[in-house]
């Protein structure tokens, strides 16, 4: 393969500008590209991308990609960025896990911090004198841009941070030079968000997953997670007056008539456009998705998925993987606010301020909460509703189901799972549902003759 590559071309002509010291014969460029394919490997290998094993032969060896690696390929980074994510995101999970909900905080200025040292970033610019502009920006975002002291203002990744920040808080740019580089950053932040997600998943990190999936709702909707929701459409929401029954959070403003909902608005209604900015936030509301969670009370041994045998999660077996199928499904609203004049695509988010099209999706998280010291993440699955519904053209898909699958615990007894449904574009429409099921011990199961329905511990370390 390498002897196709313009590397090797270019190797015979100028063999010491790549590392040859000796003669361009055949023999010491196989000798030298075989090096050079072994340092690389090893560099992945440090990274946890990939595992390289002696082969039959002792001259051979495998070389096989490991969960890291597939990420890695799958969002297109580099080794470098899934060491890093690989390494912090644990320490990051045991603070949030010590110190509990009310670090949320510092656990979004650490995954924030964590995101800019993507490797990613190494090549924003940094131009002339744009660290004083820096050093002026960090004085107005909530964090500070960089986790080691002092603050280098001339490096990329402390410019990423604070772009990021001001894209949160909205904060005015100095110039458009800024804005560009907002731009830039913002393109390629979702998919090492989505990568974020998957090691911090993969780590069995549910804090941190559930972090990193509010992080980018807070990215594609440029607001604060701590903020009201209500700002996502406009902050001057957040200046109407607060009375009891005010709805609080976008749930409240989606169940209301559009009576009711032009009422909420009318106040902020301007002297130039008395109600185009009402009508404006009213179809914005209408364009939010009401979502509907049904999870199936049956579920299948996944080692028997060829058939159709099903059992109720009230008779499960210890240590056995089953699939249960969880169905999201879009409500039905009627209004007279249309849903096309904000959005032009099925499925497209509602994101005003992120730049480019974003589709609306959901990640589906099982965890078995406090399961011995930390909570335990069962599965995730991520559903996109990108696309037609089949049933009518030009409409957003209204439904879509999946399979999670999980290992049932080891002791028999009720348990009490949490189903998360995660927006990955908006604040405030996460929900969490409950999963009672029921391991029953040996001697009220019926034990089958086939011993492949159960699973060896090297299957559950696997697994795992």
């Amino acid at each position: 393969w390498l002897a196709g590559s313009y590397l090797f071309r270019r190797l015979r002509q100028n063999p010491s500008y790549y590392g040859l010291h000796a003669e361009p014969t055949e023999t010491a460029v196989s000798k030298h590209l075989s090096r050079l394919a072994m340092r690389c490997f090893r560099d992945l290998e440090r990274a946890l991308c990939v595992r390289i094993e002696p082969g039959e032969d002792p001259s051979d060896v495998r070389v096989m990609s490991t969960p890291l690696g597939r990420i890695a390929s799958q969002y297109y980074l580099s080794h470098a960025t899934m060491l890093a994510f690989a390494t912090r995101l644990p320490q990051i999970e045991q603070a949030a896990t010590t110190n509990g909900a009310g670090n949320a905080q510092k656990t979004l200025c650490q995954l924030l911090c964590l995101l800019s040292d993507a490797a990613e970033w190494a090549e924003l610019p940094v131009r002339h004198n744009e660290d004083l502009l820096n050093r002026e920006l960090a004085r107005s975002v909530p964090f500070a841009p960089s986790l080691t002291q002092p603050i280098d203002y001339l490096s990329p990744h402390v410019k990423t941070n604070i772009l990021l920040q001001c894209h949160l808080v909205r904060a005015p740019l100095p110039s458009s030079d800024y804005t560009t580089d907002t731009r830039t950053v913002l393109d390629s932040s979702v998919r090492i968000l989505q990568a974020l997600v998957d090691v911090a998943a993969y780590q069995g990190c549910v804090h941190s997953t559930l972090a990193a999936i509010e992080l980018m709702q807070a990215v594609k909707q440029a607001c604060m997670p701590d903020r009201s929701p209500l700002a996502q459409l406009s902050p001057d929401l957040l200046r109407l007056p607060s009375a009891a029954d005010a709805p609080r959070c976008l749930g409240d403003l989606m169940v209301l008539s559009d009576t009711r909902l032009r009422s909420f608005f009318a106040p902020l209604a301007t002297a130039d456009s008395p109600m185009d900015a009402v009508d404006s936030w009213c179809r914005a509301v209408r364009s939010l998705p009401a979502v509907d969670v049904v999870v199936d009370r049956q579920a299948c041994p996944v080692a028997q998925s060829q058939s159709s045998s099903t059992v109720s999660l009230d008779e499960l077996r210890p240590l056995t993987q089953y699939s249960v199928t969880v169905t999201v499904r879009y409500a039905a609203v009627r209004t007279e606010f249309a849903r096309a004049s904000m959005l032009k695509e099925p499925g497209q988010a509602y994101t005003p301020r992120f730049g480019k099209t974003q589709y609306e999706g959901w990640w589906l998280m099982l965890v078995h909460p406090a399961a011995a010291v930390n909570d335990e993440l069962l599965a995730i699955k991520r559903l996109s509703m990108q696309g037609r519904d089949q049933k009518g053209a030009g409409t957003r898909v209204q439904a879509r189901s999946t399979s999670l699958m999980f290992i049932t615990p080891e002791v028999a007894g009720s348990y009490a799972l949490t189903l998360h449904l995660a927006s990955d574009a908006y604040l405030g429409l996460d929900q969490e549902l409950t999963v009672d099921l029921t391991v029953v011990d040996d001697a009220q199961m019926v034990v089958p003759k086939d011993p492949s329905a159960f699973l060896t511990k090297d299957q559950i370390s696997k697994y795992q």
